[in-house]
């Protein structure tokens, strides 16, 4: 990995973990889905600080390139990322069918209780 490729991912990987770290204190981030980003972004830096441990564990799983194992873990981390979003949008959508019910069935029970009191 040349000199400028190490620092654009140093640079990268510094500016995603203060992206991150600023969404989080503006309370738009919670805290518990940004410890994975935060956790990615120092994996990052510590990749581009250290380039042979990337080199060294693509040549021991296989591949033929570096690029083609940081590509891939892209792609997983990417891919465990959607998993546990659509886990959360699962939850969320039985939570909003759940409270959908609820307030029917209130609304139904105050429709019942005004019509009594209408007689």
């Amino acid at each position: 990995m040349g000199l400028g490729l190490k620092v654009v991912f140093i640079i990268a990987s510094l500016w995603t973990f203060w992206f991150i770290i600023r969404k989080i204190q503006k309370k738009s981030l919670n805290i518990e889905d940004s410890i994975i980003w935060i956790l990615w972004s120092l994996l990052l830096l510590l990749f581009s600080i250290f380039p042979q441990i990337p080199n060294y564990i693509s040549r021991l799983l296989g591949f033929m390139s570096m690029s083609n194992f940081i590509f891939s873990m892209f792609i997983f981390f990417l891919y465990l990322m959607l998993f546990a979003q659509s886990i959360k949008i699962s939850d969320l959508k039985e939570k909003n069918k759940d409270l959908v019910q609820k307030l029917s069935i209130k609304e139904y029970e105050d429709y019942l209780r005004n019509k009594k009191d209408e007689k």
